[in-house]
């Protein structure tokens, strides 16, 4: 029986409506849905005919389910318009109302074929219009053939994603509904089925799936960088920070073959085509390790970022916890693109190119912001020339009888300090240490970059209250760094050993050291950096920071400006909070016209006690110089009272400074007596309080002669024995150099003796005064004239 005949028997009185129909089926854009398909779904139906509750009025459905077929048209256009054409037509021609709906209804199921459970004319239906899916194999091949035709107007790639994305979603549900067509037809379905997928896979490659190989290779590189940077602080960097002095040269061998094996399996898992569920481990574990590592950057981050420790690990940790957090991400993106269902449409193509440049900036941003602590650790470790020892220091007695112990010519030096290794020597490239009792070099810290390190002078060096520790102020020339490349400009030093405890950049100026940090002033700002342990903290104060001390858990620092006077105030050693201030305005007249630096003078710890001394220098009376005390415990003036002798002239290298040093039982004070002409001998104040209550102890005044009136004599020349007795070089009336001790015995000349250890060193009589510069290590005063080192017994 023919299509025709088919339609007569079904609406006899119809026959126009079924050759409109017929007509319909056979338009030219028609490759699958024509004739030949309607006639397979109407024999279909006739299988099913049992199942259904009403058999002609499935089969009016199946005349109409494709009777408005646009390959063009939305998802359930034309299945919606085929059934409002059924609807219209059937009621023209006397058709039931029920009926009419009921044909409507199933027409619109055909746009998803999702029939409910119940639904059995629905169920005939669906089945009647896949069973094509079931069919063998040839025919199976000539319906996608057909499908194909159809869409001509779509490209081969996105009509096979589109097709795939069709097929995939069939194959996640049952094909068909009623119980013949699941027990007979399911299984030959799916093997059609899976057949078509594997045949369109290769043509529906995803726009974006290109980008799969760049995406793994941007989390191995990103694994690669982090292992770099965490495990061995930069490629050509020691294998630990602070480095082993037999480690400088070496190279983090196992920190990049981390990476790489990391980056190798990445590789294999692509190359391979791992399952899923091997993607998905590692991108998890390096996104949570990335944020975990961000998440205590964030939280412990120090604050003194202008000078950061160069072994202060947070800036390298926050790196690699970004690069993981990008290997992660990256991972977990080629994980979804290869998991990603086909789309019916092509993204555009700016996707894809944007994709693969978003991943370029931030791979590039990667290393070129990892590079810069590579290359400052390769910078470091190329110019540096890093000496250690093992022997402690020699212990000899002393008799302070004045015979020279031992002599050395040296290049030209700068400050020397008294240390628990010995004689700290601050040379233009460096820190050499001496032995105190031998005059042998014990280590030598020096590096290449460094700019004229001794024209710092006294102040180019500071050594802890222990002698333990030295931070020595090496300056770096800007040219010999590349561009945004910050090199330390302290180095904190074990004086015993010679170990780089840390080295630190900054522009400011360090106050005073310990084995657990260095303080630094960056003008209104003061910072503390981490020695041995990974406190950092930078708090700022009002005005210029002046003068510090570290005192057990506190910070003692002052700062000043015009208008303010000066503030001592008591900072906590781990946060930066301010547990107390004193305000010396005050207390004294200050004037607020002048330079702070004028007027705030040294500030010392006096040993074993909770007290801090300083200076303060006041316009009244012409000039009036003030020792005080503060008790660091409970933030308050002790005393305070004026230096006898006015008018003082202001402190400062620009006048005439001056040196508070302190002892168990003695504040001494070197300092100016008056500023008079250079050409004529100047008046030194020697004089000692007691650090209970400023009790003047002893008082002498120095001729200085005119040759070495320097503003920073005060301070260079001079060193403190520890009996409590000044020692520094003066030119004697027979034209030698001879040390002077002053104490409470006067002004003692000691004349140099040749000892029996000088050997031909040299001779007595070739001490100058030029230049002097004093200190005291190992008990034995050691003085450098500018051109030679020696020392005395």
């Amino acid at each position: 029986m023919d299509l025709r005949d088919q339609w007569n028997r079904l609406l006899p009185h119809a026959q126009p409506l079924g050759d409109d129909l017929l007509a319909r089926y056979a338009e030219q854009h028609r490759h699958y849905h024509d004739q030949r398909h309607l006639t397979e779904v109407l024999r279909t139906v006739d299988e099913l005919a049992d199942a259904a509750d009403d058999p002609d009025t499935v089969r009016l459905a199946a005349w109409f389910h494709d009777a408005i077929y646009d390959p063009q048209a939305d998802p359930g256009e034309n299945e919606e318009v085929s059934a409002q054409l059924a609807e219209l037509e059937l009621a023209a021609y006397g058709v039931d109302a029920a009926q009419v709906e009921e044909v409507g209804r199933l027409v619109r199921l055909t746009a998803k074929h999702d029939c409910a459970p119940d639904d059995k004319n629905g169920a005939v239906l669906c089945d009647a219009d896949l069973r094509i899916l079931s069919l063998p194999a040839e025919r199976y091949d000539e319906y996608a053939a057909g499908i194909r035709q159809e869409y001509a107007h779509i490209s081969d790639r996105d009509f096979a994603r589109g097709r795939m994305s069709f097929l995939q979603g069939l194959a996640e549900t049952p094909l068909y509904a009623t119980d013949r067509g699941h027990a007979d037809w399911e299984q030959t379905a799916r093997a059609n089925l899976e057949r078509e997928i594997e045949s369109w896979g290769p043509k529906a490659a995803r726009p974006i799936g290109g980008l799969i190989p760049i995406v793994y290779f941007g989390a191995a590189l990103g694994v690669v960088v982090a292992a770099s940077v965490l495990l061995g602080r930069g490629l050509g960097a020691a294998s630990k920070w602070p480095a082993d002095p037999n480690e400088v040269t070496g190279f983090p061998v196992w920190a990049p073959v981390a990476g790489t094996l990391a980056a190798t399996g990445l590789a294999c898992a692509w190359f391979r085509r791992a399952r899923q569920k091997l993607l998905a481990i590692p991108a998890l574990v390096f996104a949570v390790l990335g944020v975990l590592g961000v998440g205590l950057c964030w939280w412990h981050w120090p604050a003194a970022q202008p000078g950061a420790a160069m072994s202060e690990r947070w800036p390298y940790l926050m790196l690699a916890s970004i690069a993981l957090i990008l290997a992660g991400g990256l991972l977990a993106l080629a994980r979804r693109l290869r998991r990603a269902p086909p789309y019916s449409q092509s993204p555009p193509q700016w996707l894809g190119v944007a994709a693969t440049a978003v991943c370029g900036a931030l791979l590039a941003w990667i290393v070129v912001s990892a590079g810069e602590p590579f290359v400052q650790a390769r910078l470091e470790t190329a110019n540096t020339v890093s000496t250690t020892t093992t022997a402690a220091p020699t212990q000899q007695p002393v008799q302070l009888d004045g015979t020279l112990a031992w002599t050395r010519e040296v290049p030209a030096a700068g400050a020397i300090a008294g240390t628990a290794g010995g004689v700290a020597e601050l040379r233009s490239d460096g820190v050499v240490m001496s032995d105190a009792n031998t005059g042998q070099i014990r280590w030598r810290y020096a590096r290449a970059d460094v700019n004229d390190a001794a024209s710092r002078g006294s102040k180019g060096l500071l050594v802890s209250g222990d002698g333990r520790i030295v931070a020595a102020n090496l300056p770096y020339a800007a040219y010999r760094a590349p561009t945004g490349i910050d090199l330390p400009t302290y180095a904190v030093l074990n004086a015993v050993s010679g170990e780089v405890l840390t080295e630190v950049h900054t522009d400011g100026r360090a106050l005073a050291v310990d084995q657990n940090q260095l303080l630094i002033a960056e003008g209104n700002y003061v910072a503390a950096h981490g020695v041995s342990n990974p406190t950092h903290w930078r708090t700022r104060l009002r005005c210029n920071v002046t003068q510090g001390e570290l005192m057990g858990d506190q910070a003692v620092v002052v700062d000043a400006c015009a208008g303010n006077g000066a503030v001592v105030r008591g900072l906590d050693l781990k946060t930066g909070d301010q547990r107390w201030e004193v305000k010396l305005g005050d207390r004294f007249d200050l004037s607020a016209e002048l330079d702070p630096e004028t007027w705030v003078g040294d500030l010392v710890a006096v040993p074993d006690t909770r007290e801090v001394a300083g200076l303060i220098w006041t316009a009244s009376a012409g000039g009036t110089l003030y020792q005080w005390s503060i008790d660091v415990g409970d933030g308050r003036v002790s005393w305070s009272t004026p230096v006898p002798g006015t008018p003082r002239p202001r402190l400062g290298p620009a006048s005439c400074d001056a040196q508070l040093a302190a002892t168990h039982t003695s504040l001494v004070l070197i300092t100016c007596r008056n500023a008079t002409d250079p050409t004529q001998p100047q008046t030194y104040d020697v004089s000692a309080a007691s650090p209970a209550d400023g009790t003047p102890q002893w008082h002498h005044l120095l001729q200085v002669p005119p040759r070495l009136q320097q503003p920073e004599y005060a301070r260079d020349g001079f060193a403190l024995l520890p009996d409590g007795r000044v020692v520094t070089l003066m030119p004697q009336v027979n034209g030698s150099c001879s040390p002077v001790m002053i104490g409470t015995a006067g002004i003692q000349p000691h004349p140099i003796l040749p000892g029996a250890s000088a050997k031909s060193v040299a001779r007595s009589e070739e001490v100058t005064c030029n230049k002097p510069a004093t200190t005291v290590a190992g008990a034995r005063p050691v003085f450098s004239d500018g051109t030679r080192l020696f020392a005395l017994n």
